[in-house]
């Protein structure tokens, strides 16, 4: 039985889905199991490895490792594939492998990346300079791929295609010529582009409309948070930019600040970190891992934060924790709102009102936290938009969480990067 195997590498995590190739085009992928490898090079926690099967009489596996400061990053695909064949998957039959990466710079396609060419990795190598905290450990899981998995193809898909359609003078910088080579041109890029183009083709279906006819603002909160204006299916602007660093609030990522802030914090910014095997700099490392909701609060867990912020006694925290995550949540919803009111009005200066599809909340934020989506729509309440009962309680794929006669409608909806990884792959080689 052929399989497809789609990957998703974040700095210290490995999540992925297994399908089973269909025998025509007609019939639709299959997810078989679900994998995940979580606390790599987190010192003080173990690895944690889950396989979850979907087929019945199958079971699943949730084990602790060693240390995960004592792993190294490549050396845990060989235990995922190894769990896989445990449950009847040979090895050969993976005939694709899917890999989500964080940077593509100017590629408006997929990459094929086989042992005997794969000459493309020299190119990611040089663009993690620009993601390095996520670049350099997809390309790791290529390598280890490729090595474990000789007969199959990798197909390298990253979050920038999705925003090859920004235009020149949403994409700009207004800086002068370089002075020196780059390994391509300092613009903004954009990423979350694999979970966008998800989200489009989702509210398509649910709205049985084509997705060149959807027009939303869609704001993709989790660890990392970006929002985006979508006009006809395809990306006009969005927050991140030249790097995952411009634009909203993340869990450890400061978002948009004055440049010249990090010269003044952090003594000997443009030294080197000390990350062995990353060309990273400190304030690269203050800016990326130390800031944002961590830096504000001493947590990123959000529904932490909210709950302090709501405890205005402080009985379940100290006052100035209470103080803290007050200030971090009012902070986060301010960046929130700068975002999703003005792609509001980038969308509606050139679209009706009633071809407007609405606002959608997606990532593990969007879709969790209730009181924030209320805030966030209840500030928009001079637009028409109404909070709907909905909103409290969003466990579907789609959930409209507005009020019927709401003017501007608002969705919550489940992103799935792999599922649209195996999607994409399904196009390139026609199975």
């Amino acid at each position: 039985m052929p399989y497809l195997l789609a990957l998703n590498c974040g700095s210290s995590s490995i999540k992925g889905k297994l399908f089973v190739l269909p025998a025509s085009r007609a019939e639709p992928l299959h997810t078989a199991a679900e994998v995940g490898v979580s606390n790599i090079g987190s010192k003080g926690d173990k690895v944690k490895i889950k396989l979850a099967w979907t087929e019945e009489g199958k079971e699943g596996v949730e084990e602790e490792g060693v240390d995960g400061g004592e792993v190294k990053y490549e050396d845990m695909f060989a235990p995922i594939l190894d769990k896989l064949t445990d449950g009847g998957v040979d090895k050969a039959d993976v005939k694709y492998v899917t890999h989500r990466i964080v940077h593509g710079g100017t590629h408006k396609r997929g990459l094929r990346i086989t042992r005997e060419h794969a000459e493309g990795l020299q190119e990611m190598d040089k663009l993690s300079e620009f993601a390095p905290l996520h670049n350099h450990a997809a390309v790791l899981g290529v390598k280890a791929c490729l090595k474990h998995l000789p007969d199959h193809t990798s197909l390298l898909l990253f979050d920038t295609l999705f925003h090859q359609t920004i235009p020149e003078e949403v994409y700009t910088y207004a800086l002068p010529p370089p002075d020196q080579e780059t390994a391509m041109p300092l613009r903004k890029y954009g990423f979350h582009g694999l979970s966008y183009a998800s989200i489009v083709d989702s509210l398509a279906r649910h709205k049985q409309k084509r997705p060149e006819d959807i027009n939303i603002v869609v704001a993709h909160l989790g660890s990392g948070a970006s929002s985006a204006c979508i006009k006809g299916g395809k990306s006009i602007d969005t927050s991140m930019g030249l790097t995952p660093l411009e634009g909203l609030i993340g869990g450890t990522r400061t978002g948009s600040i004055d440049p010249t802030a990090i010269f003044h914090h952090t003594r000997d910014c443009s030294a080197d970190a000390g990350i062995k095997d990353m060309k990273v700099t400190r304030a690269e490392m203050v800016m990326n891992k130390k800031s944002g909701l961590l830096g504000l609060t001493g947590t990123t867990n959000f529904a932490t934060i909210s709950a302090r912020a709501a405890d205005t006694s402080a009985s379940s925290c100290s006052a100035a924790e209470h103080r803290a995550a007050k200030l971090a949540y009012d902070v986060y919803l301010d960046r929130l709102m700068a975002y999703l009111s003005q792609y509001l009005c980038k969308l509606l200066a050139s679209t009706p009102l009633d071809a407007v599809d609405g606002i959608v909340f997606s990532g593990g934020i969007g879709e969790k936290a209730a009181g924030l989506r209320a805030d966030a729509l209840g500030r928009l309440a001079w637009l028409g938009v109404k909070v709907g009962n909905a909103n409290a309680k969003a466990d579907q794929p789609v959930t409209e969480i507005t009020e019927e006669d709401s003017r501007i409608n608002a969705y919550v909806v489940e992103t799935d990067e792999e599922g649209w990884c195996a999607k994409l792959a399904r196009d390139e080689f026609g199975f």
